[in-house]
């Protein structure tokens, strides 16, 4: 009787060298049809300085706030529920009187908020902004 070998059966594979450019390509083909969609969100209009305006410094109360939330006015420090009456017995005694606001760069927003709603209460509408002057 004669031997008959049998045949070893070949693995089907699916070539894959090529799999890392279909990547590529269909990655940057994804890029580059794809649209972003930019929001419009609110178009706020920032006041800008345009000249440098001295104050007398008879004429006006200065109200610091530092990074920690302490507040003074004219180096005396107080607490936000103060400065309606401190500024309302000021402006009696100079009605035209300017409230200079400086504050820290990374200090509160909700702690001014509140400062220029307490000036509203007060009266004390004449409010300047301190800045540094850009080099």
């Amino acid at each position: 009787m004669a031997k008959i070998k049998r045949k070893t059966r070949l693995s089907t594979q699916i070539p894959n060298a090529s799999m890392s450019d279909i990547a590529f390509l269909l990655l940057i083909f994804f890029m580059v049809s794809t649209t972003f969609v930019k929001e419009k969100g609110l178009s706020v209009t920032l006041p800008q300085a345009f000249a440098i305006q001295k104050i007398n410094r008879r004429n006006a109360s200065t109200i610091y706030v530092s990074q920690s939330g302490i507040i003074s006015i004219d180096d005396f420090s107080i607490q936000v529920d103060q400065v309606k009456y401190i500024m309302m017995e000021k402006l009696s005694d100079n009605p035209s009187m300017v409230v200079s606001f400086r504050t820290d760069r990374n200090a509160d927003y909700g702690l001014m908020v509140d400062i220029m709603n307490e000036l509203k209460k007060a009266g004390a509408l004449r409010v300047s902004f301190e800045a540094k002057r850009r080099i």
